[in-house]
């Protein structure tokens, strides 16, 4: 009996690892067609002009590449996408933007994007979200970015 009970417990270890093995050669990549979409370039573009020379600006910024923890433990808050940024010339990041679409009205996305705001003031690095719903519109942004650069 006992026997019988360790064949039947390898044969299932055997059956769960090799599904396991045939659904990792299941899943599938593949390269985006462009790092931002259609929306995020218009910003870009409108960002670039605004800014000019002056500014560098980058998209899809980890905040772990512009903020450090200074506390122990592990720094997966830190682990989030930021729509733009703008820094100096020596790569100083001087703001980072956000452009909220009606999905930042979900309760996860609300949540997200408090964390996101109250680890950037503990920065002191300022985060400017415009909102889809407002457009692209030129002297708005111009006024936000007076405030800080």
């Amino acid at each position: 009996l006992l026997v019988a009970v360790g064949i039947a417990l390898l044969i299932t270890v055997a059956i769960v690892l090799g599904a396991k093995l045939l659904s990792q050669n299941r899943i599938r990549y593949s390269k985006k067609d462009c790092l931002l979409t259609e929306l995020e370039k218009r910003y870009y573009k409108e960002f670039t002009e605004i800014l000019g020379s002056r500014y560098i600006v980058l998209p899809q910024i980890n905040l772990a590449t512009v903020i450090n923890k200074e506390t122990a433990g592990f720094r997966s808050e830190l682990f989030r996408n930021i729509d733009f940024g703008v820094f100096d010339k020596n790569l100083t990041p001087l703001l980072l933007i956000e452009i909220n679409d009606p999905s930042h009205n979900r309760e996860d996305r609300i949540e997200r994007d408090e964390s996101v705001r109250k680890i950037c003031k503990k920065a002191r690095l300022p985060l400017v979200t415009f909102w889809t719903k407002d457009g692209i519109n030129r002297q708005m942004f111009i006024n936000e970015f007076r405030k800080y650069l």
